[in-house]
């Protein structure tokens, strides 16, 4: 934070608690210098939410650290890029964060994560075929999501759906809270002679999740499960977060952001 300069606007990339961006944290450093490229007029800063597990952080700042060093520098107007896909628990405590820290500033403007902007399926899962396209007729591509205990988990079944309703029959999306439920599933792939299924992680980041519940060889993850069951299955072990294609989404969210909050401004 050391070089900080005095532009009044500044954006946030905003992340989980440094347990997880410890395992892969290039992605936020990528899309950090993206965003710098493109919004040349904005200083741009990464930051994390604080969860009880980090007591410390050597990756990058907590998000209220971020707010007062801007505050002292005088930065007036905030734009906040949480790399969440869902509005769960992570971005409800960075919501309370940032109205903790309000009334320091004149301004701050959030974008709402990716599955919870339903104006952004359609070039989310273009995206998504266009990385993972599907080669035979007997072959899925199977979305590992986190899973969630708040009702933003209901975006998951959304993005099924979305697949579906356009033609993407063979692109599925589970959670790691289905796992215990899964036997229908199989039961649905084997009425359609699929053969091969294709792991991946609806994650920003490879982390414990994939490469412990997805990938790992123990009986109980999702690879075991389906590989005892007669499936072909092969894993990608990287997260959605160091495709250029996702992060070109983040980008496009954003910009559309700043050009709303210009209008609304230019328009008084």
């Amino acid at each position: 934070m050391n070089n900080l300069n005095q532009q009044k606007k500044a954006i946030l990339i905003v992340s989980y608690g440094a347990s997880s961006l410890r395992t892969d944290n290039n992605f936020v450093m990528r899309l950090q210098k993206q965003l710098e490229s493109a919004f040349q007029d904005y200083a741009v800063y990464p930051a994390i939410i604080s969860h009880a597990q980090d007591k410390d952080s050597t990756v990058f700042p907590f998000l209220f650290h971020v707010l007062e060093q801007l505050h002292y520098n005088k930065i007036t107007t905030l734009y906040i890029l949480p790399t969440f896909l869902l509005p769960g628990h992570s971005f409800l405590k960075m919501q309370q964060t940032l109205a903790d820290y309000q009334h320091l500033f004149h301004e701050i403007n959030i974008c709402t994560p990716l599955l919870a902007t339903k104006e952004c399926y359609e070039s989310i899962t273009s995206s998504l075929a266009t990385l993972y396209p599907i080669h035979h007729n007997d072959e899925v591509i199977v979305f590992l999501g986190h899973g969630s205990s708040h009702s933003s988990s209901t975006y998951y079944n959304e993005l099924e759906t979305y697949f579906h309703k356009n033609h993407h029959i063979n692109y599925f999306v589970l959670t790691l809270d289905f796992l215990s439920d899964i036997e229908d599933f199989i039961a649905t792939l084997h009425k359609r002679d699929i053969k091969y299924i294709r792991l991946v992680p609806l994650l920003m980041l490879a982390g414990y999740h994939v490469f412990h519940d997805m990938a790992g060889k123990h009986q109980e993850s999702l690879y075991s499960v389906l590989t005892i069951a007669g499936f072909k299955v092969d894993c990608v072990l990287s997260g959605l977060g160091n495709e250029p294609l996702i992060q070109q989404l983040f980008i496009e969210q954003l910009q559309i952001i700043i050009e709303q909050c210009t209008f609304a401004i230019v328009g008084k």
